[in-house]
This record gives C-alpha cells, structure tokens and sequence, in this order.
C-alpha cells in the first residue's frame, strides 16, 4: 500500500503511450502537431494499458489490476512448488517458497507501480507452467507457448532467444526417448517470428527499418553501464537523464571523478557532431514544444537522427571495451551479482536519523542478498548432487530462466528490477534445493538414530 501512490521515472511515458494508441498514434508525444512516431519501447506493456483504458482504468485502476497479477503470480508458482512436493501431502516446498518470497518485497513492490515488471512475471509464470505441466509435443502446448512467447518478447524484448533455450530444454528431457516433437518446435520458432512482424512492419512503415525491436535504447544503457560506475553522482544530461547511484563497492578514485564525467561528455560531444547534421527542421520545432513540457516525457527524435545515434554509441561503447577489457570485466562480475541485489541509497542512508530509518533504507540490500547468497549455495550443492531432485525438469527451466535473464542484462547499466520478473523462479530453484538437502539431512539423522 505505501507504493500505491508512488509515480516513477518512466511512468508518465507508458500513460503517454496508453493515451496515444487512444489517439490512434503510438507515441507519448501523440499531441504534438509534427509528432514523431516512437522509436524508444516495444508496445507490449503500453497495449496491456490501453486495454484497462478502454474499459474506463485509470491510475489507480492500473495498480489495482496489476496487484491482482502479482497475487495470480504467486498462485501459480505454488502451483509449480506443489508438484515439487517429495510427498503428495507434503508442503515444504510451497513453505520453503513462501518463506523466501515473504521478506523479498521488490516484486510486490512494482506491482502497485507503473512498471511492466508484474506483468512480464505474471506471463513467465503462465509460460512456465504451461511449458512444465503440458504435455511435451502437443499442439495445445506449442500453440499456448508461442503466443506467450509473443506476449512477452512485446513486453520485454530481451526475451528473444529464450524460445530456442525451451526448445533445448525439451530435446533434453526427449532425446533419449527418440521423441523430440521436431514440427511443433518448428512450428513454435516459426510463430514466435511472425509475432514479431507486426510491430517490425509498423517500424518499416514510420522508420523505413523493418526492425522487430525499437529504434534506439540498447546501446544507450550499455554505455551508462560502462561510465555509471566511474561517475557515481553525476546526473548526465546528454541522453535520458539518468542520475548515476553510489555503489558500496568503489570502481574509481574520487579524485579521477570529474576526469571520467569529462571523458563521458567529450564522448557524447564526439557523437552530437556527427549527428547534428541530421537534425530535421522539424526536430527543432518539436524540441522547442518538448522543453515546455513539464512530465519528463524522454525526447523523440527524426529516424535517421536515431539510428545514427545508436549506431554510434555502440561503435563507442565498443571501443571502450577494448581500451579497457580489464575494468568491463570486472563490473560485469559486479553487475552480476547487483542484478539479483537490491543497492544501498547512499543518499538516504546519509539523511536517516534513527536507527529505523536505517534499517529501512537497508533493509532490501540484507535480505535480497541473503537471499541470493543461500540461492547460490544451494543451487551449487544440487547441481553437485542431481540424483536427489524430485521432478527435476522443474528445477533446471527455474534456472535457465535465472541464468538467461542475468546473463542478457549483464552488458547493461546496474538495475536490480531488470531481473525481478524472475525472482519467483530463483526462489522456486532455492526452495527445491533446499528442501533435497532438509530431507537428505532428515534422513541421515534418522538412519544414525537407527544405527
């Protein structure tokens, strides 16, 4: 309920879309008289909102609904635990995944925001149990999963090549059988690419790209998740906006700060004269328009402009790496772990007064890291100890989804939420691990009893 009322950076721009496609303009710039179709998000969450619009949901009735996902999440995944259980009355599983999800608020927490994280959970929840308790080589199931696959690659594109991790999943799990449904995994990839063509047409037809992802943004959040590091502080106004957190954990020298910030901006001074040129009039008009606006809507600019951009970021974000392949490295092994660890607001933690305030400001770093401390240590001894699984199939989708969805954030700027839509599954692959090892250490106590 505290976050009921709580408006988010990116906020304004998913209404703004929702509002647009109302207007029959995908766009949150949909009211400008020149406006720009959009080049920044795929459209699977600003649809999900246009939806509730329709039926007459406001803010407060997105929050709501959103809400109700995040209850039918955790149902579902009680549902997976349940079919876990060692024992048909057993509900340790389900206990054990309870206890891990109760202190980890994150998801619950974007659930009563304007964020598209409740609802790329709640249809990775649906996809994986489909994928799991359907029988493999239906039609009904490889229908079913390719539409989700669709749904969720619209809503998080990131999500592109996890089909074909499925698909490996289940020649694993049929090989030895000879029954690996060859034509409906086919049929599944084959769906899964046309789902994509509508929104690649629609590119082609504002942006002369016929592109299945949006224009720009990739390489954009791969080159703060090179500098954010090296400039903690800084509040960058050359692209998004973005302000740079403070990390316990220092990548720089404070004295070498405002090098870096100089060397960040003599980047972007390099880039915006090579894109200058390709600023329209009618950038310079919509521009002018934009800076009156008061919702911190992000700019849109002309195609060409765009693409140029991003293409020249990344062939400096590629650069970087080279000069510093040593450093790149080591904040990505960084980023892996912050991605599954909620980070300390420095800033917060230096205006707390009380001990209570404190410990509210820390209290999502202790517990999402013990979490992810007690994932690893019992997800290593399963892995060390695989004949002890009960419905293993469950357990190895839970991490290929965890390990997918880190290992494809890792290029990008340090944002824990990237990886919440799957902190259920990491909870889930825990829970399961740890209760082999309860039962394991139940049993050997018992036979010394015995013996």
């Amino acid at each position: 309920m505290a976050t009921f009322h709580t408006i988010t950076g990116d906020q304004n721009t998913y209404l703004g879309y929702a509002e647009g496609l109302l207007h029959g303009r995908y766009s949150y710039w949909y009211f400008l008289p020149e406006y720009v179709p959009d080049t920044f998000r795929n459209p699977g969450y600003p649809l999900f909102l246009f939806l509730l619009r329709l039926v007459g949901a406001q803010d407060m009735g997105v929050r709501l609904v959103q809400i109700g996902l995040y209850l039918l999440t955790v149902g579902i995944m009680l549902k997976l635990a349940a079919r876990c259980e060692p024992r048909s009355q057993s509900w340790l599983v389900r206990n054990l995944l309870l206890l891990l999800l109760l202190p980890n608020v994150q998801l619950a927490y974007f659930a009563a925001v304007i964020f598209p994280e409740v609802l790329v959970a709640f249809l990775l929840a649906v996809y994986g149990y489909v994928a799991l308790a359907w029988p493999i080589g239906t039609w009904r199931r490889t229908l079913v999963l390719a539409l989700l696959a669709a749904l969720i690659f619209q809503t998080r594109p990131i999500f592109i090549l996890f089909p074909g991790v499925q698909l490996a999943l289940d020649f694993w799990q049929t090989w030895r059988k000879s029954a690996f449904p060859w034509l409906q995994a086919l049929a599944l990839l084959g769906l899964f690419v046309a789902s994509m063509l509508p929104y690649a047409l629609w590119n082609y037809r504002h942006h002369g790209v016929l592109k299945p992802t949006s224009l720009e943004g990739g390489a954009g959040v791969m080159q703060i998740g090179f500098w954010a590091l090296r400039m903690p502080g800084y509040h960058e106004q050359r692209y998004w906006g973005n302000t740079m957190g403070e990390e316990l954990m220092s990548f720089t020298d404070p004295a070498a700060v405002p090098g870096h910030i100089a060397a960040f901006n003599h980047e972007w001074d390099v880039i915006d004269a090579q894109i200058k040129p390709l600023l329209t009039d009618r950038d310079r008009r919509n521009l002018r328009l934009m800076a009156e606006n008061k919702d911190n809507l992000f700019l849109t600019y002309s195609t060409a402009y765009t693409l140029k951009r991003e293409k020249l970021l990344m062939q400096a974000n590629l650069a970087n790496i080279r000069r510093e392949p040593g450093y790149y490295l080591k904040t990505r092994l960084y980023t892996l772990v912050r991605l599954w660890v909620t980070g300390v607001q420095l800033n917060a933690w230096r205006k707390a007064a009380t001990p209570v305030a404190k410990i509210k400001v820390v209290y999502p770093a202790l517990v999402s890291a013990t979490t992810f401390l007690l994932a690893l240590v019992s997800i290593t001894w399963t892995l060390m100890r695989r004949s002890i699984l009960f419905r293993s199939n469950i357990w190895y989708f839970s991490l290929a989804l965890v390990i997918y969805f880190g290992l494809v954030h890792l290029p990008f700027a340090i944002q824990a939420r990237y990886t919440v839509p799957v902190r259920l599954w990491l909870f889930l692959a825990t829970a399961i691990s740890c209760s082999a090892w309860l039962i394991k250490y139940n049993t050997m106590k018992t036979n010394r009893q015995l013996g």
